[in-house]
């Protein structure tokens, strides 16, 4: 059964004359000919379909009418008889006016009404709290964990606007070019939907047959479009039985999965164990993501240790932690049980730093490092701590935004696995000042990410005609 809930599949088509919307005496002539608007996906999605009296691109403007929200423009640039265009960041409950009009000079556009719906049961008791502005305005938050509610959140001025709900956990998610996003759920494997939930493409879990181990914790699109993920790889090793790591791109459109890196080819069981390590769960990696020169970044908690590896795959560029680390690093400067790394700029590596098991006092942090590979060394140049300090023992995100800021997840509820709380995210300039926060009610118990975005669709501040 897809882990995908729908709401009932209601639909309202709303078709209107072509009459336009203007100043003067009568109506203005349009090259919109009808309007409809699907609302079959849920209580925060509707799905425009613009008809035309010839083929031309299209511009459709959606706002709250109340201007509770911001008024957004999604352009569809091809030149076809009929759109179908998805508006995203919807709030609930809300009176919305649509409108669409060709994009081409002395066009006038045709407006129509629609309510959007009230949150479901699983969302309608959360509340999110948030001071400031953030820099980028939409926030995509993976739930782990919820007394209710499992999946993606989309979150815009401290309101849901817009929600996957995905049964279980989610375990990661990425956005690939088109906007589609991929979602890794711990019994269906790898999801590829659209905003509104339609399932595109799917890859199962492991299971008799497939080539790759048991699909976790981590997936991102890569630059070519395809999807790169973690999965467990088990060996014998002597007389041990070792599940390891490996990484594996898979192509949704094609329904291949090509080009494998295996840790076993890089690694040695035991030399480049930790102090968490086992047989059964070596490395435990959760987190991966591309540098700047195509080289892949991954975090292995188990290791206490981050790995660079080549673009092609063919060697290991550096280790940074653990005993056999190839980078120098003073010791305050450590990580312990990470569960996120990028890097941000060439040679800058930006660690989402649990603490987990830290000698001399638990707290979390964002640690940025500057790294040396002719030097063989490591150095701090920035971090962020809460003050007072914040110890999430699991999950969390530091992500580098555009302006230089860095958004930091501390994901766990205070009391879950000797978490002090509270689960909440910040924006913070370099200089550590906070411009953006949010605390979330005890109805979300675990964050994996958060993931602030300018869009989701590509749409844009907009205005509607005649303003």
């Amino acid at each position: 059964m897809s882990p995908l809930r729908n709401l009932s599949r209601l639909f309202l088509a709303l078709a209107i004359p072509a009459a336009a919307c203007g100043e003067g005496t009568g109506p203005v002539p349009s090259s919109v000919a009808e309007i409809g608007i699907d609302s079959a996906a849920g209580p925060l999605i509707r799905t425009v379909t613009v008809r035309l009296s010839e083929a031309a691109p299209v511009e459709v403007t959606y706002g709250a009418t109340d201007g509770s929200t911001p008024v957004l423009t999604i352009a569809a640039d091809s030149a076809a008889i009929e759109h179908r265009v998805i508006l995203p960041r919807l709030r609930a409950a809300r009176e919305y006016r649509v409108e669409a009009r060709v994009s081409r000079p002395g066009e006038r556009a045709l407006t129509r009404n629609f309510r959007t719906g009230a949150l479901p049961p699983s969302l309608a008791p959360i509340r999110l709290f948030t001071t400031g502005q953030p820099s980028l305005p939409v926030a995509l938050i993976e739930v782990v964990g919820g007394t209710q509610f499992t999946g993606l959140l989309i979150v815009e001025d401290g309101e849901i606007a817009g929600y996957i709900e995905v049964a279980g956990a989610l375990f990661g998610s990425t956005r690939r070019a088109n906007g589609d996003l991929v979602l890794l759920h711990p019994a269906d494997g790898l999801l590829v939907t659209r905003l509104d939930g339609t399932l595109i493409h799917r890859l199962p879990q492991s299971g008799p047959g497939t080539a790759y181990g048991r699909i976790h914790h981590d997936v991102t699109a890569t630059p070519t479009n395809t999807v790169l993920f973690i999965a467990n790889e088990t060996q014998v090793v002597g007389t041990e039985t070792v599940v390891g790591e490996a990484l594996w791109d898979w192509n949704p459109e094609a329904g291949t999965v090509v080009r494998r890196w295996s840790a076993f080819d890089h690694l040695a069981w035991p030399a480049d164990a930790g102090e968490r390590s086992v047989a059964g769960n070596w490395l435990h990696g959760n987190g991966i993501s591309f540098g700047p020169r195509g080289n892949v970044v991954m975090s292995l908690r188990n290791a206490d240790r981050i790995i660079s590896i080549a673009p092609d795959f063919s060697r290991l560029e550096w280790k940074l932690g653990g005993t056999t680390s190839t980078l120098a690093l003073a010791d305050a400067d450590r990580f312990f049980g990470q569960h996120y790394v990028t890097e941000p700029a060439l040679g800058r590596l930006l660690v989402y730093d649990n603490g987990f098991d830290r000698p001399g006092g638990a707290y979390t942090r964002a640690i940025e490092y500057a790294i040396d590979t002719q030097a063989g060394t490591a150095t701090r140049v920035w971090q962020y701590r809460a003050s007072p300090d914040i110890y999430s023992s699991l999950v969390g995100s530091a992500r580098r935004l555009p302006n230089g800021n860095t958004t930091v997840l501390f994901g766990m509820l205070g009391g879950q696995s000797g978490s002090s709380g509270p689960l909440s995210a910040v924006e913070v300039t370099p200089a550590g000042a906070v411009v953006w926060r949010m605390t979330v009610s005890p109805q979300l118990t675990r964050l994996y990410r958060v993931t602030p975005v300018a869009s989701l669709l590509g749409e844009q501040p907009g205005s509607f005609a005649g303003r």
